[in-house]
């Protein structure tokens, strides 16, 4: 066995010891639950032997079954408000005794669209979905119906949800797709003007849509050099719609991420973070193209389903709504710059080599020797390298040990309205303490990154 083979060894037997002694009964829920459910516990990804069993979420806080609290730098990558924020709880008391369901129209759906329509500057009119991926669906059905085109162009390693077009990559395609989806769907690089034109240019009669996000969540990287308002040029250019991906970043500014850069979308697509911790999905954009989801219209589109835009859902939005104003969105980013800054610090300190990218509440960290990254394919190989890898897994689950929770797969965090200075501070000295016990792995496996 090599040495660092050894140290990697040596550091998951000490992680996973802790582990194990801090959680036995989620360790017991995580066998038992394979009985019923395929892979057992339910989550994407997964932290060690067993993952912890939620027992109940509070604030920025989350509890596990056997007692232990973590401070959540995640929340959902979206959920910024916090869990259980007391004015979305009392929104969703308030309606339980009024029902569920109705299939009526409903005043609070009425307000919710025009609270859209005054926030964001591109929006004229708004249709309610379950979620994000169904909302990237019917988007993309619109976009294709309002072009009479097939086409969509697709960033490298976005994530947009788990509809076929909108989740398959290439070269093989995805497991459950019919590989000829690939026949629909072109792929350019994030910041690249010069390619991405090309591709446009060359497939211009066939292409219906640019799907994108305003702030790449693949390692936090913001559009550089106009690349959003070139987007915008080029895609108005061959009458190509342009949808915006806010389904996690709509939370950066008041107006989203489109009012941020000064850009306007023709269609945006909003998911998760605007339900406030229940499933809910938006549509919204110009009336050209949102025309087709009107039912009395003969042209349309197939965009039905027996509950979307329930009052429960809404009333959680329209909460959160209120509650994300500007200054408070203001006071989060800033939170969330200090945090990076603190990483960057800590970076230091433990002698490793690396940059934090992002902007405001929403924050990254690269282990790498480069000075810059600008697009996610270059973070996700930096992040895939043999030795850093495995070494940077096990520095998620010493995180939790020390009661942190990080995203699972990526080194991303989180400001959220109820993490503290104090919280944040905490967070920075166990992410520090972290970092140094995993230099040593990092001396053998990644040299290059040790000062």
């Amino acid at each position: 066995m090599s040495k660092s083979a050894e140290l990697l060894t040596r550091y998951e037997e000490q992680v996973e010891s802790i582990w194990r002694d801090m959680t036995p009964k989620s360790r017991e829920l995580c066998d038992s639950a394979k009985r019923f459910t395929p892979g057992g516990a339910v989550r994407s990804h997964s932290t060690g032997t067993h993952l912890p069993y939620g027992d109940r979420v509070d604030g920025c806080h989350v509890y596990d079954v056997d007692g232990n609290k973590y401070i959540d730098l995640v929340l959902g990558m979206a959920c910024i408000m916090g869990h259980n924020h007391p004015a979305i709880v009392a929104a969703i008391q308030e309606q339980i005794p009024k029902g569920l369901v109705t299939y009526k129209p409903d005043v609070k759906w009425d307000l919710l669209a025009e609270k859209m329509n005054q926030r964001v500057p591109s929006i004229d009119k708004v249709w309610p979905a379950f979620g994000g991926s169904q909302a990237f669906m019917w988007a993309i059905r619109a976009a294709r119906a309002h072009t009479r085109r097939d086409k969509i162009v697709k960033i490298r390693g976005s994530y947009h949800g788990t509809y076929d077009d909108a989740f398959i990559s290439p070269p093989h395609g995805s497991p459950g797709i019919p590989k000829d989806r690939l026949n629909h769907l072109l792929f350019v690089d994030w910041n690249d003007k010069e390619g991405t034109e090309k591709v446009i240019r060359e497939n211009k009669d066939d292409i219906a849509a640019v799907l994108t996000e305003g702030f790449h969540t693949g390692g936090a990287l913001a559009p550089q050099d106009g690349y959003l308002s070139f987007l915008r040029e080029v895609t108005e250019k061959y009458g190509i719609v342009l949808i915006f991906d806010e389904i996690v970043n709509f939370w950066l500014d008041h107006g989203g991420t489109g009012k941020l850069y000064d850009v306007e979308p023709d269609l945006c697509c909003y998911g998760k973070g605007i339900g406030g911790g229940i499933a809910m999905g938006l549509v919204a954009g110009k009336d050209a193209i949102m025309n087709l989801f009107n039912q009395e219209e003969s042209y349309r589109i197939a965009a039905i389903a027996a509950h979307q835009g329930d009052p429960l859902t809404v009333s959680a939005s329209l909460a959160c709504l209120e509650i994300m104003s500007e200054d408070e969105i203001s006071r989060i980013n800033a939170n969330g710059e200090y945090m990076a800054e603190g990483i960057r610090n800590a970076l230091k300190d433990a002698g490793l080599r690396g940059f934090v990218s992002g902007y405001g509440n929403h924050q990254a960290l690269h282990l790498t020797d480069q000075t810059d990254v600008d697009d996610p394919v270059t973070y996700f190989t930096n992040t895939n390298t043999p030795g850093l890898k495995e070494a940077m897994s096990l520095f998620r689950r010493s995180l939790i040990n020390k009661g942190v929770m990080t995203l699972e797969n990526l080194m991303h965090v989180r400001a959220s309205i109820p993490l503290t200075k104090e919280e944040i501070d905490f967070s920075i000295g166990a992410i520090k303490e972290t970092f140094l016990e995993i230099r040593p792995i990092l001396a053998e496996t990644t040299p290059h990154l040790v000062v």
